[in-house]
């Protein structure tokens, strides 16, 4: 996916008082799984883009507590009866998957969302939101910190509405 990050992370009250589209806006605040959302009405499909250890920016190690350590990278697309509907990017450090949930280092084609919503192991701490676009479109997109057992990751997803 080609997308660039075109505005600064910013809290849910800044995002309120310039984003007036509420179908955007409901999907940005989604309590639940984006996968459920989509299965709701849609037929889903999940493409895997890249599941590795890889560098990420400092910015993103500093949203994930500057951990130490491999940082795995999860890139997924979600797809609405054949249609890209979510660009997701989730940065599961090494660390995590060690001493938070052995089955976050396990996932393949299974949804990240099945398992964050599956127990109550999971806190979210802390939700930001920005502008995202390709060549033709600006997107808007949140990035999500979770803790299991203490260790951090994070969830970006980007709505391809």
């Amino acid at each position: 996916m080609n997308l660039k990050h075109i505005s600064k992370w910013i809290q849910q009250e800044e995002m309120e008082k310039i984003l007036f589209d509420k179908r955007i806006k409901s999907w940005l605040l989604e309590q639940g799984p984006i996968t459920n959302r989509i299965k709701l009405k849609h037929k889903f499909e999940l493409k895997l883009l890249r599941d590795s250890a890889g560098k990420v920016e400092i910015s993103d190690k500093s949203f994930l507590d500057n951990v130490d350590g491999d940082i795995r990278i999860r890139e997924v697309i979600l797809f609405a009866d054949e249609n890209p509907k979510v660009f997701a990017r989730s940065l599961i450090p090494e660390n995590t998957i060690k001493n938070g949930l052995k089955k976050l280092g396990e996932l393949n084609t299974k949804p990240l969302g099945d398992i964050l919503f599956e127990k109550n192991i999971f806190q979210k701490d802390e939700i930001v939101f920005s502008i995202f676009s390709d060549d033709k479109k600006k997107y808007w997109g949140r990035k999500i910190k979770y803790y299991v057992k203490s260790q951090p990751l994070s969830v970006m997803e980007v709505f391809l509405i």
